[in-house]
């Protein structure tokens, strides 16, 4: 997944930009879904990046590229990106 994503604050300036799969995640959700995907509380590298993998497929497939989404009007729950104040930020998929 090359896919490049853009996290902006409540005043515009970037807080996250590269990669999604590069994404701060917080490894409590990354535990969670590995529990849920593997019912395995304490994920390899491999599951970690599979789990990773699954929490963000949502939002790439959501996002129209170069157009900006604040984070409140996702369908999904995006609090596992671990970034301040993640849901008065908004997101871009680069085109």
């Amino acid at each position: 997944m090359k896919t490049k994503i853009v996290i902006f604050n409540h005043d515009g300036h970037v807080l996250y930009e590269g990669k999604a799969l590069d994404l701060p995640i917080s490894m409590d959700a990354i535990r969670q879904k590995s529990i849920d995907l593997f019912r395995d509380a304490d994920p390899c590298i491999i599951h970690q990046s599979y789990a990773i993998q699954h929490l963000i497929q949502p939002i790439i497939d959501y996002l129209k590229k170069d157009q900006r989404y604040h984070m409140l009007d996702l369908p999904m729950d995006c609090q596992f990106i671990d970034l301040p104040d993640i849901l008065s930020c908004s997101i871009m998929k680069k085109g």
